[in-house]
């Protein structure tokens, strides 16, 4: 076993000049008279091993224990204490045969500890010892005092020097902790299934919302096939609409050619036989002195005739041109294929020209500056503008200029330049929602009067400037201007122009009409019969003639324009048709949203007639709306809530098994920290009662004050030899002494030490009991080093060696004495 070889001090308390005392194993003693420096001997073991506090060294403050001076001599420097031990069967963790373990102290109150001569921290030094059983605050180093100490003990600190011993102390942290733990996880059990509660209710009421929008998004889906079937229905009678359009006017057409045919038969007719009117009439005025005046009339007539099937003509042709610029009219020309492909999409506001409202004096300029974003297509968000451009792609419609409301971002305003009118983006009218595209197209363009005043402005200030009158000045000093003609719709524009040429033809007709006819009257009332009867006769009959087939040419031509009246309309209607076979084509695509759709998948709707699926359409729409708010999102959050629940619910078991599983950890630790301390102190119990009888012959023994309550005090219960059993409470003082170093023995026995060291722990003890406790050391000296401090001559006499201290001139000195072994004789 480890054993203290010896001590050297130098500077600690009394102790001026290094000393060396060596303590062979055995049973040292230490003595000398009251003051001398005896005590300081057990302070210096315990500077270096003991407890860090300095009143436990009998020193106020840690400077204290430095050697302080004389009447003649001077302080010390530094305390220094080194302890030697005898490492020889290798129990302390080191190759060294003799560890040192050394502690100094300077006047600074800065300590300092080596191990091996190497510098170390305290809590190393106590790492290394409590390997062999030697504790800073372990009882095999008894203080002055510490006996009483023992005896004035109530029980509860008694009991709690076996909590001590029996290392349940951990047991008892451990058991706090959980405690806690337990608490705490009480706590979080019941928030958890105030939170469980809560949830329950949460998911019972999104599975009605659940329920009900998964029964909205089965009505939507029917709703939707319902539509798609109204859709493909229309769809295809559409198609054949435009069939049996196309063939009625093939029907027309050719009828048309056959009409057009006889009335180029009838011109040729027709024109035969005025030749031949013309030819006769010329044989009449040659036999006729009035030759001039009739031919004139002639004419006239002929021109007049003319003139008046014309005028017809015109009339009719000016009705049928009426009825198409109608109906052109009411389709919208103005947009591209591809513009009128996206308007009505998702997110689609209209174009910028449809969005705006622009005073008179500001129209010119702004068509000038708006440089073609007048049909550019307003958008709420990019990702709109994605799916329309996608969508225009996949059908290769065309292409569009987008304007994303979320994304375009206006340049940064400018000051209005003097002198001119205003920014576009202030002159023009719109809703508020629009300004970051009217801003991007409108915001960096000022409005000036005149090309002079742009000329002059943009002298002093690049800015782009437009003119009322169509001039554009760009900042990078190109000028666009002339004449601004605004351009009409194409389509229209011709049906007007023709018309207003034929009305302003048939104005002049029926002019020159009235002059001929008052030109006429005149010539007739100087023409005069003539004599050429014959003649006269076959000209009556070829007029008669030419009359007939006039008539019937008019009847051909009256057909001719029913024909055309027919195939107008028909052509009219064949475009109402295709734009709305287009409308319903793009919708269809639109419908299948890039999938291509079978008409069987929308069985068993596809199966209905139109009006049907129209009346399931209205009754669908109705139990829809009967729904009342549907919270779509509950499909995902009823499947998300319920895992979350689950989970949640899973956590809780978790918990509540964790809860448990503390309960019976602390059931484990009650039932382990029992039976250590049980173990504890029924050993020491038995030591106590072994090293009691040996002290006194009597019986002693320790108990609880309640039977197996490890909260409640320890009873020490001793029967001296020949007297009753007393509480230690109940005993004389000689008594309490004694039984207080049984128990302190019975300690010890149970958890040797390396070495004992008592100071003066005998000092209340008489001689007889002295002797006895002398005894008892000398018999345990043969299994443990014993070192005491004591001036008893009982003590001395059974030590092995005798340590004598003297004081001079305050500084203690020391002498050692080493007894023949037959002392215990003399």
């Amino acid at each position: 076993m480890v054993a203290l070889e010896k001590i050297s001090l130098q500077g600690f308390k009394s102790f001026k000049r290094q000393v060396s005392i060596p303590f062979p194993p055995g049973f040292s003693l230490i003595t000398g008279p009251n003051g001398c420096g005896k005590s300081n001997i057990c302070d210096a073991i315990t500077f270096v091993i003991g407890k860090a506090s300095s009143r436990v060294l009998r020193a106020k403050k840690a400077q204290d224990l430095i050697f302080h001076g004389g009447k003649n001599k001077p302080g010390s420097d530094f305390a220094r204490v080194c302890l030697y031990f005898d490492n020889s069967n290798n129990e302390l963790p080191f190759k060294e045969k003799t560890v040192t373990i050394s502690r100094r102290l300077n006047k600074k109150g800065v300590s300092t500890y080596r191990l091996n001569g190497k510098i170390v921290t305290r809590q190393q030094i106590l790492d290394a010892l409590v390997q062999v059983g030697i504790h800073p605050n372990g009882h095999n180093i008894i203080h002055q005092g510490d006996v009483n100490q023992i005896i004035e003990m109530d029980p509860v600190e008694r009991r709690e020097i076996i909590d001590e011993i029996s290392g349940i102390l951990e047991y008892n942290e451990k058991k706090e902790k959980a405690m806690q733990d337990l608490k705490k996880i009480e706590e979080r059990v019941r928030e958890a299934e105030l939170i469980l509660q809560e949830k329950q209710t949460i998911v019972e009421k999104l599975k009605q919302e659940r329920d009900t929008a998964l029964r909205y998004k089965q009505l939507s889906s029917d709703l939707e096939k319902i539509r798609k079937s109204i859709l493909w229905k229309e769809y295809h009678k559409s198609e054949k609409n435009i069939e049996e359009i196309n063939k009625k006017l093939e029907e027309k057409t050719k009828e048309m050619q056959e009409v057009e045919a006889k009335i180029k038969e009838y011109d040729k007719k027709i024109a035969e036989e005025e030749k031949r009117l013309e030819d006769l009439t010329s044989k009449i005025l040659k036999t006729s002195a009035q030759v001039k005046v009739a031919e004139k009339i002639a004419s006239l007539k002929s021109e007049l005739e003319i003139k008046k099937e014309k005028i017809e003509y015109n009339r009719r042709e000016i009705d049928r041109l009426n009825l198409m610029i109608e109906k052109l009219g009411s389709l919208d020309a103005k947009a591209s294929p591809a513009v009128k492909a996206v308007l009505g999409m998702d997110g689609v506001e209209g174009m910028v020209g449809d969005l705006i409202t622009v005073p008179a004096e500001y129209r010119i300029a702004v068509e000038i500056a708006a440089s073609g974003h007048l049909t550019d297509i307003v958008v709420d968000k990019a990702s709109n503008a994605i799916k329309c451009i996608k969508y225009l792609k996949q059908n290769k419609i065309g292409r569009v200029r987008f304007l994303p409301l979320d994304k375009i971002k206006p340049p940064p305003k400018k000051p209005l330049p003097s002198g001119a009118i205003g920014w576009l983006s202030e002159l023009i009218h719109h809703e508020p929602k629009y300004t970051p595209a009217i801003d991007y197209i409108f915001s960096t363009t000022a409005a000036v009067k005149d090309i002079d005043r742009a000329k002059a402005i943009f002298e002093k200030q690049r800015a782009r400037l437009v003119t009322l009158e169509g001039d554009l000045i760009d900042p990078s000093g190109v000028i666009t201007g002339g004449f601004y003609k605004k351009p009409a719709s194409y389509n229209v524009k011709k049906y007007i122009e023709e018309k207003k040429r034929i009305e302003k033809e048939t104005e002049k007709l029926e002019e020159e009409i009235a002059a001929i006819t008052k030109e006429l009257e005149i010539f007739s009332s100087k023409e005069k019969p003539t004599k050429t009867i014959n003649i006269e006769r076959e000209r009556a009959k070829s007029d008669e003639s030419l009359k007939r087939m006039k008539e019937e040419r008019k009847e051909f031509y009256e057909r001719l324009l029913v024909l055309q009246q027919e195939t107008g309309k028909l052509s009219i209607q064949k475009a109402r048709f295709e734009a709305r076979f287009d409308d319903l084509r793009i919708q269809w695509e639109r419908s299948k949203e890039g999938k291509e759709t079978n008409p069987e998948e929308l069985k068993p709707f596809i199966d209905f007639e139109t009006p049907t699926l129209k009346n399931k359409e209205r009754e669908t729409i109705l139990e829809i709306e009967s729904l009342g708010p549907v919270n779509m999102k509950a499909i995902e959050d009823f499947e998300e809530i319920k895992t979350e629940f689950e989970n949640f619910r899973e956590k809780v078991d978790k918990i509540v098994e964790e809860k448990n599983s503390i309960e019976d950890t602390i059931r484990d630790i009650e039932e382990k920290r029992i039976e250590v301390f049980m173990h504890t102190l029924n050993e020491i119990s038995k030591h106590f009662r072994e090293v009691y009888k040996g002290l006194t012959g009597g019986e002693a023994r320790l108990s609880l004050e309640v039977p197996n309550d490890l909260e409640s005090g320890l009873v020490i219960q001793v029967q001296p030899e020949g007297k009753k059993l007393l509480h230690i409470d109940s005993m004389s003082g000689g008594e309490k002494t004694l039984t207080a170093f049984a128990f302190l023995f019975a300690i010890q026995r149970y958890k040797p030490s390396p070495f004992y060291l008592l100071d003066e722990a005998d000092a209340a003890l008489d001689k007889v009991n002295t002797k006895r406790v002398a005894e008892l050391i000398k018999r345990h000296s043969k299994f443990a080093q014993f070192i005491v401090i004591s001036h008893n001559d009982a003590l001395i006499r059974e030590a092995d060696r005798v340590y004598g201290i003297s004081m001079e001139d305050g500084e203690s000195k020391i002498i050692a004495i080493e007894l023949p072994k037959n002392q215990e004789n003399n």
